[in-house]
């Protein structure tokens, strides 16, 4: 039997028409990006990231050192450091819209 997994979100206190929640799993952010301090120090998130949508490849693909590539269904294009705070948080998903790249 599956167990449930709580969904925990971060909500953005911006509101946008086009918002909604991502799954953080499913976020590609920048490598080794610091998470934001005042999200940590426990202010709100005031603005949802921004993200972009990516279409999946049917064909394997290869990273470096010939290792396959895992394509992820979303980018950050700003945030990434907002993701990184979140996650640390314990959260398991964010709002934000999706942008033109």
């Amino acid at each position: 039997m599956k167990e449930k997994v709580k969904m925990k979100v971060l909500k953005a206190k911006t509101s946008h028409q086009d918002k909604e929640v991502f799954r953080i799993s499913e976020l590609t952010t920048i490598k080794n990006s610091k998470p934001l301090k005042e999200l940590l120090n426990g202010e709100e998130l005031i603005n949802p990231i921004e993200v972009i949508l990516h279409l999946k490849s049917s064909k394997l693909r290869y990273g470096s050192m010939g290792i396959p590539y895992v394509e992820k269904r979303y980018s950050v294009k700003k945030g990434s450091q907002r993701v990184v705070a979140a996650q640390r948080l314990g959260y398991t998903h964010i709002e934000g819209v999706i942008v033109n790249d």
